[in-house]
């Protein structure tokens, strides 16, 4: 009997890299608002350093010396120009996605993304590379208000999920899923070990490429 009947997984890191879309918002958004001075130089390799983290966490990382409301509606502002252009510019998916998310489905798993991203971030990921019909339901901490493993739950709870596994690339995944109560899939190939600011230790199982991850889950 197979171990695990559904796959949630995280979304940046995981199955595409959308960095560089990322570093275009904020290009236009501090160009709208020249007097505001962010504590680190945000670029590729800045915005790939702090995949993982929640809009409210990246504001004061990014500008610690303003007020929160402030802060925030600079990115959220940032998140409404990712909103506007990923659906027709995508991000860049891992090698093996769509074929492996369709051999996932062709053998009976069910899938699900759960991000803490903002709330129309997934759809957008979802639109610009044709996956609505692969997924059967998705959730983002910008849309519930809530962290990565109340999420989970409730994805779990509201689908009937018997025995998921979780699939990521940073600390946060790995601590959501375990908060939720289920495995942890660890990507090596994502941001977190890549960059080595959200790397973990804690998983059950791990793969170095999006394709192993059908085997990993039938010898589980």
């Amino acid at each position: 009997m197979r171990k695990f009947d559904s796959v949630i997984f995280d979304l940046d890191g995981t199955l595409w890299d959308a960095a560089d879309v990322t570093v275009s918002a904020w290009k236009k958004v501090l160009g709208r608002h020249p007097d505001a001075k962010p504590a680190v130089r945000i670029d590729r390799n800045t915005v790939c350093l702090n995949m993982g983290v929640t809009n409210e966490e990246l504001a004061g990382i990014f500008f610690p010396d303003l007020p929160f409301e402030e802060a925030f509606a600079l990115i959220s502002e940032s998140c409404d120009y990712e909103n506007e252009w990923l659906p027709t510019r995508g991000g860049v998916l891992y090698p093996g996605v769509p074929e492996t998310l369709d051999r996932l489905r062709r053998e009976g798993y069910r899938l699900f993304v759960v991000s803490n991203a903002q709330d129309g971030y997934v759809e957008s990921f979802l639109t610009a590379h044709r996956l609505w019909d692969v997924f059967e339901d998705i959730e983002s901490s910008g849309r519930t208000g809530h962290g990565k493993a109340w999420n989970i739950r409730d994805v779990v709870e509201r689908r009937g999920l018997c025995s998921p596994v979780y699939v990521g690339d940073t600390v946060s995944d790995s601590e959501g899923a375990h908060g939720a109560g289920i495995p942890f899939v660890y990507c090596r190939y994502g941001f977190g070990e890549t960059f080595g600011n959200r790397r973990t230790s804690d998983w059950e199982y791990a793969i170095d490429r999006f394709d192993e991850l059908p085997g990993v889950l039938e010898r589980a």
